[in-house]
């Protein structure tokens, strides 16, 4: 008999994925976490019982999400992720020669010592000299900050807001207000904020709440296979450079991101657009 992993987008859909073995499970302090070798998109990722990542499609998340802003900012130096224990998105910022140096706060220590042993694809960034690993809590860290400590580029890779995890107080309003402290002149901010077809309310409270904080937020999208609804969005901040013009050259292979796809992103369907504030819809395609 087949073995399948079985997540519930909502009380009418539930995605699957044949399993071939389960690799990995376990209990940390903060939450469930589990390997499971799938047989569409290999190693994949579980954290209380929700899919994270796969080794098959993580490169489309991670890549918009670092190579967005990091195109956008004229000198991203320093840069700051909270949360993205698996190290995929830490690899995509240290493949920019810019960089000089990564802070990553991660609240589980055990996320990135099973990343480290079950995707090592994700973990090579772990060796990387300019990285720096936390183990903190991502919002008080955030909030704690000396005032002289600021960063060019924050990247916010979370566990979704729904429920108890450790990723919810990333989507409360004073969360957003000590990042744009945290921020340097001219910094950029990105926080992924889900599908639209099942986490309406996310995309709609974080760009409203973005575009209080900061003197420009726009949102901007992809398509990962794996997340419900494939639709999957994310905020972009700015206390300066507009994030959807790249300015600097990615002039190494990527499987998905390039400047005319950058561009592009930022064009909204009228089913997200609709869900933000009027002032963001200005550049949307199609209303």
């Amino acid at each position: 008999m087949a073995l399948w992993f079985s997540e519930t987008a909502s009380s009418g859909h539930r995605l699957e994925w044949k399993v071939r073995r389960v690799l990995y499970t376990g209990r940390s302090r903060f939450q469930d976490i589990a390997v499971l070798e799938t047989e569409a998109f290999g190693p994949t990722l579980v954290l209380d019982g929700i899919l994270q990542t796969t080794a098959g499609d993580e490169f489309i998340y991670h890549e918009m999400m670092a190579l967005v802003p990091l195109s956008a900012h004229p000198a991203p130096e320093r840069v700051l992720i909270i949360g993205g224990g698996d190290g995929g998105l830490a690899r995509e910022v240290l493949r920019c020669p810019w960089v000089q140096r990564v802070t990553l706060v991660e609240i589980d220590p055990e996320v990135v010592e099973v990343s480290k042993r079950y995707l090592p694809g994700h973990a090579v960034s772990f060796a990387d000299p300019r990285l720096e690993v936390l183990f903190r809590d991502g919002a008080q860290f955030v909030e704690q900050l000396d005032p002289q400590d600021r960063y060019d580029v924050i990247l916010v890779d979370s566990t979704d807001p729904e429920g108890e995890g450790p990723g919810r107080l990333l989507y409360a309003p004073p969360f957003r207000r000590a990042v744009a402290r945290a921020l340097a002149e001219g910094g950029i901010f990105v926080q992924q904020t889900g599908t639209p077809f099942y986490n309406p309310e996310t995309v709609r409270d974080v760009a409203e709440d973005s575009l209080a904080v900061f003197p420009l937020a726009k949102v901007y999208w992809c398509i990962v296979p794996t997340y419900p609804g494939g639709l999957f969005t994310f905020i972009a901040a700015s206390k300066g450079p507009d994030p959807a013009v790249p300015r600097r050259t990615v002039d190494w292979p990527t499987r998905w991101y390039n400047a005319t796809v950058h561009r592009a992103s930022f064009a909204l369907p009228p089913l997200l657009a609709e869900l933000l504030p009027p002032a963001m819809r200005a550049g949307a395609a199609g209303l």
